[in-house]
């Protein structure tokens, strides 16, 4: 999986390191459309790589910002899992196979720190307790102050820290196979057309989003 980058002209877009093209067309088939999928993953992986990868080099004592990269790395990577309208999901099943049974369990834990805790305050890894405090009784009023006891679990730790750098490794080297393996195929499907028909392709186009599309779907998944 290379990285060419791509400049825009007055023409239309350009492909670095690429000379001898002459024309950026849009392909719009299913096997085209996972091509686009995977990429959006593999930009996701990479966030939440770069996301513990920037833990070490923030201090301990600056627990906010830690705490921030790490919640933001779950997520990220636990987003390639879930249920999208408009992508395809990953497959911790497909990915893990053949690793140890560890690797599952693991990957089951991080989901469910995503979903009940990170995400969602559902498991009692937060928990804020009321309670009220009662004096000896020798004064006109009983209760000195009402409040909350409140304790929420660290999960930054050492262990939980590699496993999910280990899971968004094996991740990302799948992606990128899978990638390889979808060029090669779309490819294929390619070089069997003449080289006419291929430029009379429609050409790539962009548009940048609006605040209305905000809350719309990029595109239904097929």
């Amino acid at each position: 999986m290379e990285y060419f980058p791509i400049t825009k002209t007055e023409s239309g877009f350009h492909v670095e390191n690429v000379p001898d093209a002459v024309k950026l067309i849009r392909l719009d088939d299913s096997k085209s459309r996972r091509l686009a999928d995977l990429t959006l993953h593999k930009a996701d992986l990479e966030f939440a790589d770069n996301c513990l990868i920037g833990i070490n080099g923030v201090p301990k004592d600056t627990r906010v910002v830690r705490e921030a990269l790490w919640r933001c790395a779950i997520t990220h990577y636990i987003k390639c899992f879930g249920d999208s309208r408009v992508r395809f999901r990953l497959s911790a099943d497909r990915i893990y196979k053949g690793e140890p049974p560890e690797a599952l369990e693991v990957f089951q834990y991080f989901r469910a720190l995503r979903n009940k805790h990170v995400v969602h305050d559902e498991n009692p890894y937060s928990q804020s307790i009321p309670c009220a405090a009662v004096n000896k009784g020798n004064k006109p009023y009983k209760i000195e102050k009402v409040l909350c006891f409140a304790a929420h679990v660290d999960v930054l730790g050492q262990d939980n820290y590699s496993n999910l750098k280990l899971l968004i490794d094996k991740a990302l080297a799948w992606v990128v196979s899978e990638f390889d393996t979808c060029c090669s195929a779309v490819t294929k499907e390619l070089e069997k057309q003449s080289h006419e028909e291929l430029l009379q392709r429609d050409e790539v186009t962009y548009s940048k989003p609006t605040v209305e599309d905000m809350s719309r779907n990029r595109r239904k998944k097929t």
